[in-house]
């Protein structure tokens, strides 16, 4: 997920909205809902026919249920459940994004279980895009964003020692179509050094083999004609710097990494896309500009769809109104000779 802040209780960085209603508190047990509501419009060039399609989506609102309680001066136990409706949907399906639940010790670091991104995904994969605050879909982005990990039957510890952190996980998939199949697991490891206004990360990992809690092992239909094959390996490196000035807040990122893909036919197993990711993001008053580029190499993934390089570009504005609401466009082109996944996104978010 692309929206990330940083959970009113300082349990853990969690997608959360700008402004937390506090519904509990006592010396020891907080009880917070947030509510994110966006609506948008949202133009893209589609795989269905190759042609630019309209749609009027909701798709990025969440209903956010967080918890904590602290056992002693060190000890505290948290968890949080997500809800993502399509408020635009005729009978849109309600459907969970990450739930979680864990122990943190101010001492000895946290880990928690549940279905969430992984610290490599949040910390190192997305260092480039982390100013992105569009809805779009599943299949579509402002970039194309290299594949770390699952999120369900997952297990993390991170832990921050001085400008040091870290973070291991554990992710485990099943196929519900056979047990055979079962037992695929994945491994990520990623660290990160911060000095004053610059960050560096490094991670490497590997992914589990079948997706969710379906018999996947090859990637979507989508993902196939846009050239992602299922990855089963990745690696990277990324930074970014923050420039304080007259001017306001200037945030620069940059990300290079790489996926190893699993495919059932050998001819497509074992190769490698590359993903090289530069940012700069702007913020002055209430207005945010930024603007994410990067080149990605990939294999071919069926005799069909050869290997190729796409150069992408994506402009986002953000025009902060205050008390959490938001105005924001956003246009993308991801580098395809038939336009496919290129879009264009204007909404309104509102978080409370």
């Amino acid at each position: 997920m692309m929206k990330k802040t940083a959970i009113a209780l300082g349990i853990a960085a969690l997608a959360c909205g700008a402004q937390a209603a506090e519904v509990f508190k006592n010396a020891d047990t907080a009880i917070e809902v947030n509510i994110d509501l966006q609506f948008y419009n949202f133009n893209v060039v589609d795989t269905a026919n190759a042609q630019a399609r309209n749609y009027l989506l909701g798709r990025g609102s969440q209903i956010q249920l967080k918890a904590s309680k602290m056992l002693d001066a060190d000890l505290t136990v948290f968890g949080q459940f997500e809800a993502d409706p399509d408020p635009v949907g005729d009978n849109a399906t309600f459907v969970t994004d990450d739930i979680k639940f864990g122990i943190k010790s101010k001492s000895m670091g946290t880990i928690q279980v549940g279905a969430f991104d992984s610290y490599m995904e949040d910390e190192l994969a997305e260092i480039a895009s982390a100013f992105i605050v569009t809805g779009g879909t599943s299949t579509y982005g402002v970039g194309t964003e290299m594949t770390v990990a699952n999120d369900g039957r997952h297990i993390m510890y991170s832990h921050k020692i001085g400008d040091f952190a870290f973070g291991i996980d554990f992710t485990q998939s099943n196929s519900a179509a056979s047990a055979s199949l079962d037992g695929s697991n994945g491994f990520a490891y990623t660290g990160s050094y911060t000095l004053g206004s610059l960050k560096v990360v490094a991670g490497a990992s590997t992914v589990a083999r079948w997706s969710s809690d379906t018999n996947t092992s090859t990637a979507s239909s989508s993902s196939l004609a846009m050239n992602i094959p299922l990855a089963k390996e990745s690696k990277g490196f990324g930074a970014s710097y923050v420039l304080d000035s007259g001017l306001g807040k200037t945030r620069f990122a940059l990300f290079t990494g790489s996926n190893i893909s699993y495919s059932s036919t050998a001819a497509y197993d074992g190769l490698e896309t590359t993903y090289n990711n530069f940012s700069v993001n702007q913020t002055f008053g209430p207005w945010q500009v930024g603007y994410l580029g990067g080149v990605r190499t990939a294999p071919a993934v069926t005799a069909a769809i050869a290997a190729a390089t796409y150069t992408e570009n994506a402009v986002q504005v953000v025009y902060d109104l205050g008390k959490g609401a938001k105005l924001y466009a956003a246009t993308a082109n991801l580098g395809s000779a038939t336009n496919l996944g290129n879009s264009t996104e204007v909404g309104f978010l509102m978080s409370f």
